[in-house]
C-alpha cells in the first residue's frame, strides 16, 4: 500500500471546504494520534538528551584529553602516513544513493476489500483523503532467454530478376541460432564480469537455456574476429602518444604443454588500454611490442627493460616512484628514518597536486620537485646501510634507478608512476583467478583482444557491454568504432 506519511494533511484536504462530518471527524482522530506519536518520541528523546549532559565542566576536560592524546598518536606517525589515512574524504551525507541511471516505473497498491476491516472498532476503514504511503524500491529482473520465431518476408519484382527479403535480427554471426545480444553478453560475463564459461552453462542451465561451453566459446571467438581490427587501432594510436605505461604479469597455459606461463602485457595512455599475450617477458618481446616507439616508457626497473632501452629505437625509460615508496614503507617498521623519504616522495605529489596546467606544473616540477629531490639524493648517499637491510635494498634501488626516476622533471604531462597501468591489469588478474588462463595461443589472442576493448571502455566511462555491441555493429559496416566516439 503507498502513502505520503509526511505530507500535510490539510493540504491533502481542504477541511473549509469539506462537508462531510465524518470525513472531518477521522481527519480529526488521524492527526490526534499523530500528536500523541509525536510527544512520545519527544518526550523519549528528550530523556535522552538529559542522560547524555552530565557535568559539563567534566564534558569539556575529557574532550581535552581525547584531543590531546589525538595529537600524540597523529604527531608519532609519518607524515606520509598521516596524510595517506587523512586524504579520503569522509562523506558528509547519509541516505539512499541517488540512482538516475535506472528506468524507473510506478506501481500503487490498495486494500482488498476484505482487508479493509479495522481491527479497533470492526467497522470498514476508507481512503483517507489523497493520502498515500510513498517509498522507493530497487528491483531486478532476472535473467530470462526465449526463443525468437524469426518471419523476414521475401520481395520479388516483376522482372523475375531480383528476390530478397527484409532484413532480419542481429545474429553473432550469418546463419547463427544466436543473437548478437547473446553472444556480447556471454563476452561480457567473462572477460568483464570473470564468468568461466562452464559457470555460465550451469546458470543458463537453471534458467532453462541448455547450451554447451564450446559453444559459448565459438560464439566468442567469432565475436573476436570482428573487434580485432579496432584492438589493433587502439594499439596503434596508444604508440603515438608522448608517454606510454607497461607492465605484465603471468597467464596460465592450460594445454600442460607448456612449462612457463605466458606474460599478459599491458600498454597504456591517459585513454587507452592495450593488452597483448606473448610467450615471455624478455626484451625481444618488449622490443616487438612497441615497435618503432620513441616516446617515454613509465615501467618497473626489470633487467629485461634496460636492455630493450640498450637495444630499441630510441625511447626512453621513466621510473615509477610508487614503487620507490613501497619499497620505504615495507622498510619504516624496522628502520623509522624511512620516513623522512614516505615525506619527501609525499611532497613530489602534493607539488603536483597544486599545478592547474601543463605550464605550470613545468614550472614546478623544474623548480620545487627538483629540490625535493635535490634533498632526497643527498640524505640517501649518506645512508651509509648495507644493502642487505630492507632501507638498504631501497636506497640502492632508488639511486640505481636516479636517471629514470627524475626524468618527469623533464616532462609535465609524465605520471610520477605506473599505477594507471598497474589498475589497467587488474582485471585480467582477477579473470585468471577465475577462470585459469587460456587453453590455446587462439584462446591468448581471444583473451588479449576481449580485455583491450572492455578495460578501455571501462577507463573511459563508457558501459562495456554496450560498447561492444555497438563496436561489432560498426565493424560489419567497414568502420572501427572506438570508445570515447560513443554518443
Amino acid at each position: 500500500m503507498r502513502s505520503r506519511s509526511r505530507c500535510d494533511l490539510n493540504k491533502l484536504v481542504d477541511i473549509e471546504r469539506e462537508r462531510d462530518i465524518e470525513q472531518l471527524r477521522l481527519i480529526a482522530r488521524t492527526q490526534q494520534k499523530q500528536i500523541e506519536q509525536l510527544l512520545r518520541v519527544l518526550n523519549a528523546k528528550s530523556k535522552e538528551l538529559e542522560a547524555l549532559k552530565g557535568d559539563p565542566t567534566e564534558l569539556q576536560q575529557t574532550l581535552e584529553l581525547l584531543q590531546r592524546l589525538q595529537a600524540q598518536v597523529d604527531q608519532g606517525k609519518p607524515k606520509a602516513e598521516r596524510k595517506a589515512k587523512g586524504g579520503k574524504k569522509q562523506r558528509e551525507h547519509f541516505g539512499n544513493t541517488p540512482q538516475p541511471k535506472l528506468a524507473e516505473v510506478e506501481q500503487s497498491y490498495e486494500l482488498d476489500d476484505s482487508e479493509r476491516q479495522c481491527p479497533a472498532c470492526g467497522g470498514e476503514v476508507a481512503p483517507l483523503g489523497d493520502e498515500w504511503e510513498e517509498s522507493e524500491l530497487i528491483d531486478c529482473i532476472q535473467v530470462s532467454y526465449r526463443r525468437v520465431k524469426v518471419s523476414q518476408r521475401k520481395y520479388a519484382c516483376k522482372c523475375g530478376g531480383h528476390i530478397c527479403s527484409a532484413p532480419g535480427p542481429e545474429r553473432a554471426i550469418a546463419g547463427s541460432r544466436y543473437s548478437l545480444d547473446f553472444a556480447v553478453k556471454a563476452v561480457s560475463d567473462k572477460y568483464c564480469d570473470h564468468l568461466p564459461l562452464s559457470r555460465q552453462v550451469r546458470i543458463a542451465a537453471r534458467y532453462g537455456l541448455d547450451v554447451t561451453s564450446q559453444t559459448l566459446w565459438d560464439l566468442s571467438n567469432a565475436i573476436c574476429r570482428q573487434l580485432e581490427p579496432t584492438s589493433t587501432r587502439l594499439l596503434e594510436l596508444a604508440l603515438t602518444a608522448n608517454w606510454i605505461g607497461l607492465d605484465q604479469t603471468g597467464w596460465p597455459s592450460l594445454d600442460g604443454k607448456k612449462d612457463k606461463p605466458w606474460q599478459m602485457w599491458a600498454i597504456t595512455t591517459d585513454r587507452i588500454v592495450c593488452h597483448r599475450i606473448r610467450d615471455n617477458k624478455g626484451a625481444a618481446t618488449f622490443l616487438d611490442l612497441v615497435g618503432d616507439y620513441r616516446g617515454v616508457i613509465v615501467c618497473d626497473a626489470l633487467s629485461t627493460h634496460g636492455a630493450a632501452q640498450r637495444d630499441g629505437p630510441g625511447f626512453q625509460l621513466a621510473g615509477c616512484w610508487a614503487h620507490v615508496f613501497r619499497k620505504f614503507r615495507e622498510a619504516e617498521p624496522d628502520h623509522p628514518q624511512a620516513s623522512k623519504m614516505l615525506e619527501w616522495i609525499g611532497r613530489l605529489y602534493e607539488i603536483d597536486e597544486e599545478a592547474t596546467s601543463l605550464e605550470e606544473r613545468a614550472t614546478l616540477r623544474a623548480s620545487e620537485s627538483s629540490n625535493v629531490l635535490a634533498e632526497m639524493r643527498e640524505w640517501l648517499l649518506n645512508q651509509a646501510v648495507p644493502k642487505s637491510l630492507s632501507i638498504g635494498n631501497a636506497s640502492m634501488y632508488t639511486l640505481s634507478n636516479w636517471e629514470r626516476l627524475t626524468l618527469f622533471t623533464k616532462h609535465a604531462d609524465l605520471p610520477l608512476d605506473n599505477n594507471g597501468t598497474e589498475r589497467a591489469i587488474r582485471g585480467p588478474v582477477v579473470g585468471r583467478k577465475n577462470h585459469y588462463g587460456s587453453k590455446s595461443r587462439r584462446g591468448t589472442e581471444v583473451a588479449a583482444t576481449m580485455y583491450t576493448l572492455i578495460e578501455t571502455a571501462k577507463l573511459n566511462g563508457v558501459d562495456p557491454m554496450s560498447y561492444l555491441r555497438e563496436a561489432v555493429l560498426a565493424s560489419r559496416r567497414g568502420q572501427i568504432l572506438l570508445p570515447w566516439e560513443m554518443v
